[in-house]
């Protein structure tokens, strides 16, 4: 998901303003200097399976390959695995890998690397992500053939498990490698290999690998990667042409950056829905109709324009995006405000109700959108107070422990998107919305083979969600990311998790 914990706002600061005054030296020596919008701060870490914040992928993702990978579709694309295949009733599948391929450390990468990465994942104590988002499959069902090829068998039929298996977790690392040597030190297969790297550290430095398996790439010789939390200092950061890529360009950033030459703006629509995540087992939202009010205020278009500038999509407060082949066919209702006020007073608040809404400007548009929906939801009598919380340590502090925040999840499949922080037994389940029929619908939609089915199926779990659900959804961001003039080879993936940095080169 995302989630990430800093010492305090005056490391954060210090730390942007050491690193962005270093870029000027490192780019004499050919690194692409890279900008991102988060920090892990001591949760930060080289281990794909321990994976919390964004912050981490920003490395992790220029270190290490997963078996499969997914598309801006969200299909699934062959990455360290050439081709797969399934037995009739798709119990059994069977992945055949890449040959040639070398851990940094220059070990052959083959089959047991693929059972142990995935075993792994399936331990919560290592990584409690993979353990939720992969609760399909079983540990010993993972075995290898011969040292090119893998099997997984399941003890259900999982008809998508080559899109499921591909979570952001799933990056694979050498057999029998120790969570306490992965956290500091990477040894993957992808395009880039760890130069410099401490945790919290301000500057972080992939250097090429020479034997990278993808001819001709990857195309820089080196990545110097930093954080800045302030939007404004991103912005800057790119006009001034300190940095090279910005990975994420915030609303309020792109009327300024729009027909600036010296910058190119490359979007991806679709990307991430932003909505409030409120506890529906807490008064007052532990009613459906106070639920049904909350979504009648908004008026989701305004909220498109207004907290996006037009960047995105309106959502259905479901969180596959309506513009999806997957997504649930059917818009939101439109803004009904005398509905609203009239659904409060059979709920027994016929006074309004009055609740606190914690936000930060941990991800572009999340402090907009509380304020926006505040005074969207003023004239129902709903009494919004915005708490506007520091960046650093908001997924540890009022993230899963407040009954209303701002959040943001990347775009996933159904299966995934409805599992993480839906299902009843899921640690990331941030609306406490527990139904035990919602999540045998989204498991029993993961077993129909016939597509067609098995998309109606997920349908169907999404309206419960939308009617009855305490996830908040009003709009899809688009991933916008900068490059400055002279730069070229990237573009975000729907799934802010899922970076490439192969291609991209950047000239004078």
């Amino acid at each position: 998901m995302k989630r990430h914990l800093l010492k305090g706002a005056a490391l954060a600061v210090a730390m942007t303003a050491c690193a962005l005054s270093a870029t000027p030296a490192s780019a004499q020596q050919g690194c692409v200097r890279v900008l991102g919008y988060e920090s892990d701060g001591e949760k930060q870490t080289m281990d794909p399976a321990a994976l919390i914040g964004t912050d981490s992928v920003y490395h992790i993702r220029a270190v290490y390959e997963p078996l499969v990978d997914r598309s801006n579709t969200m299909q699934p694309v062959p990455a360290l695995a050439e081709s797969w295949e399934s037995n009739a009733d798709a119990t059994e599948w069977t992945f055949r890998l890449r040959k040639d391929v070398k851990f940094h450390d220059g070990s052959d990468f083959d089959a047991k690397d693929v059972v142990y990465s995935y075993r792994r994942l399936l331990d919560p104590a290592v990584s409690p992500g993979g353990f939720s988002t992969l609760a399909f499959l079983d540990a010993d069902g993972i075995t290898a053939v011969d040292d090119h090829t893998v099997r997984f068998k399941v003890k259900q039929p999982v008809v998508e498990l080559p899109m499921l298996i591909a979570t952001k977790y799933a990056l694979m690392v050498p057999e029998d490698a120790k969570s306490e040597d992965l956290r500091v030190k990477g040894n993957g297969t992808g395009p880039f290999m760890q130069e410099t790297f401490t945790i919290n550290g301000a500057v972080r430095v992939m250097r090429k690998n020479p034997d990278y398996w993808r001819a001709d790439l990857p195309k820089a010789e080196c990545l110097e990667i930093t954080t800045s939390l302030e939007p404004t200092s991103r912005l800057s950061a790119l006009l001034s042409g300190s940095v090279d890529l910005s990975l994420t360009v915030d609303p309020a950033s792109l009327i300024t950056l729009k027909g600036n030459p010296a910058v190119e703006l490359v979007a991806t629509p679709g990307a991430t829905s932003l909505y409030l995540a409120i506890w529906t087992d807490t008064p007052p939202f532990d009613n459906v109709k106070v639920r049904e009010a909350l979504k009648l205020v908004m008026d989701r278009q305004k909220i498109l324009d207004t907290v996006l500038l037009g960047y995105g999509e309106v959502g259905a407060d479901t969180p596959i995006p309506l513009s999806s082949p997957l997504g649930l066919g059917t818009p939101a209702k439109a803004a009904d405000i005398e509905k609203a006020t009239a659904l409060l007073a059979e709920a027994g608040h016929a006074d309004g109700i009055d609740f606190d809404l914690y936000t930060s400007d941990s991800y572009p548009g999340m402090m907009l959108l509380a304020q926006v929906y505040a005074q969207m939801a003023a004239p129902a009598g709903i009494r919004v107070n915005v708490i506007t919380s520091p960046a650093e340590g908001y997924w540890d502090t009022i993230w899963l422990k407040k009954p209303a925040v701002i959040s943001y999840t990347s775009a996933r499949p159904p299966a995934e998107a409805l599992t993480l922080s839906l299902n009843s037994k899921s640690e990331w389940n941030e609306t406490h919305w527990k139904r035990d029929d919602f999540d045998a619908l989204v498991v029993k939609a993961g077993q129909t083979a016939d597509e067609k089915q098995r998309n109606e199926l997920y349908r169907e779990a999404q309206r419960i969600v939308a009617d009855e659900g305490g996830m908040i959804l009003p709009v899809f961001t688009s991933a916008v990311a900068g490059l400055r003039k002279g730069c070229t080879g990237y573009a975000p993936n729907v799934d802010v998790n899922r970076i490439d940095y192969a291609a991209l080169t950047c000239g004078e």
